[in-house]
This record gives structure tokens, sequence and C-alpha cells, in this order.
């Protein structure tokens, strides 16, 4: 009986065990950013920052004005502003996630992205992300924040599926521009 007691106590002992390490935060996770998730087309609002995605484009060529260029693009559309406070508010992060690869919007094209946020005026514009020749489709996550290193702030996240996105021969960035929306 004794024996049985003890077998009985130390697999206790061991699924507690188990219940603590599955339910300890991983050691960065005091620095995670605060994620507000959204879809296409719903705004979005972190603790400086709100976005709205309008659309999103898969494209063979792109433009900015003069600038073109050929490759593999998804063309964002978004309208973006500042919630509290104007001072340093800037569209400083712009990434698109795709079968764990992670792309950073191009700097090459004027865009969207490093423009200054003004409080309760929105702007409308685009940031385009060049993908590998490789990537077609899939589960994708675009991330949006006011600065390069999210750590401890809000970070706005919109899921999109890129095999759904019709994909158009040449898509020209919109300008950034005060939104009308």
């Amino acid at each position: 009986m004794r024996r049985v007691l003890a077998w009985a106590a130390g697999a206790g002992l061991v699924a507690a065990a188990w219940g603590v390490a599955a339910i300890t935060p991983a050691p960065d996770a005091e620095e995670e950013p605060f994620v507000v998730a959204a879809a296409v087309g719903e705004r979005a609002v972190g603790r400086n920052i709100a976005i709205t995605v309008t659309d999103v484009t898969r494209a063979s060529d792109v433009r900015a004005g003069e600038w073109r260029a050929e490759g593999n693009w998804v063309v964002v559309d978004l309208d973006a502003e500042a919630v509290v406070s104007e001072k340093g508010c800037l569209l400083a992060l712009a990434t698109l996630e795709v079968d764990g690869r992670t792309y950073r919007a191009s700097e090459r094209p004027e865009s969207f992205l490093g423009e200054s946020l003004s409080v309760g005026v929105p702007q409308s514009g685009s940031v385009a992300f060049e993908l590998a020749d490789d990537v077609t489709g899939g589960d994708a996550t675009l991330r949006f924040g006011e600065t390069t290193d999210p750590r401890l702030d809000s970070l706005i996240a919109v899921n999109v599926d890129l095999g759904t996105v019709e994909p158009a021969a040449d898509v020209e960035l919109d300008p950034t521009v005060w939104s009308a929306r």
C-alpha cells in the first residue's frame, strides 16, 4: 500500500511540475508588444497609433512617381494617425510575415513608411513589400508600429490570405495625403 501511495504522490508531483512549466511565461514575455489584431478594413487602435488597412494588392510591376520596379510585390493601402501625441509619432514599422519569413516595407519607392502622424487627422498612403520570387500565397501577417522596436508598446497586426489576393500587372503606390475618410 505504501508503494502505491509513493508512486501516486510521485506522479502527482510530476504532473504539478508539468503544470507549473506549462503556465510559466517565456523569459522575454515581459517585453512582448501588446498586439492589437484587426482585419482588412477595420480600424485598430494602439497606444499612440491607429491604423486601417484599406486594401492589399499583389503586383509584378510597382510604380511611385518616376520610380518603377518589377518583382513579386505586395502593396498595402492604409490610413494612419497618432492617437495621443504627435511628438515622435511615425509609421516607423511596417513588416509582412509569410511562411516564417519577415519582409520589411521597401524604402526604395517614396511611400507612407516613415511619415509623421498627426493626432485625429488620418493620412492615407501605401507601403510596398518586395517578396522572394517563390512566395506565391499563404497566410500572412502585416504588422505596423510607431517605433522600429515594438517591445513594451502596441503593435497593429492584420492577417491576410495572400492566396485570395488577386494579382495585378501594374500598381501605382498612392501618395501620402490627408485622408478623406
